[in-house]
C-alpha cells in the first residue's frame, strides 16, 4: 500500500512539474493590424486618458531607465517603455519605429505608456 501511495504522489508531482515547462520561445503571439492609423505625436497630449494611440517616428533621448524623448515629423512626446516590452529588440535614434499604447495622464504631464516596440523598417 506504501508503495502504490508513492507511485501514484510521484506520478502526481511529474505531470504537474511539466505542465511549467518552459517551451524556450516567447508565447504572446497575436494579431497585428497594419492598417490602424498613425497618432502624430502632436495630438497626443488633447487626447483623452487611457486612449490607445499608434506612434510612428524615432526615439531621439533616453530621459531615464524606461522614459524615452520620442520624435515624429509633428513634434515629441515622452514614452515609457519598461525593459520586458522591448523583448530583445534594438534600436538607435536613426531606426524608424512603431509604439503601441495607451496615453497617461497625470499631474505632471501626458505620456504614453508603451505595450509594444517595432521597427517600422
Amino acid at each position: 500500500m506504501k508503495k502504490l501511495t508513492l507511485l501514484s504522489a510521484l506520478i502526481l508531482s511529474t505531470v504537474s512539474l511539466s505542465a511549467f515547462a518552459d517551451k524556450g520561445y516567447y508565447q504572446n503571439g497575436g494579431f497585428n493590424n497594419s492598417q490602424q492609423a498613425i497618432t502624430p505625436a502632436s495630438q497626443v497630449s488633447s487626447m483623452s486618458d487611457d486612449q490607445y494611440v499608434v506612434l510612428q517616428g524615432k526615439l531621439v533621448k533616453q530621459l531615464d531607465k524606461d522614459n524615452f524623448t520620442f520624435r515624429d515629423e509633428s513634434g515629441e512626446i515622452t514614452v515609457d517603455i519598461d525593459d520586458e516590452v522591448w523583448r530583445g529588440l534594438n534600436v538607435t535614434p536613426n531606426d524608424e519605429i512603431r509604439l503601441y499604447g495607451e496615453i497617461d495622464k497625470s499631474l505632471v504631464g501626458t505620456e504614453v505608456d508603451v505595450h509594444r516596440v517595432e521597427k517600422a523598417n
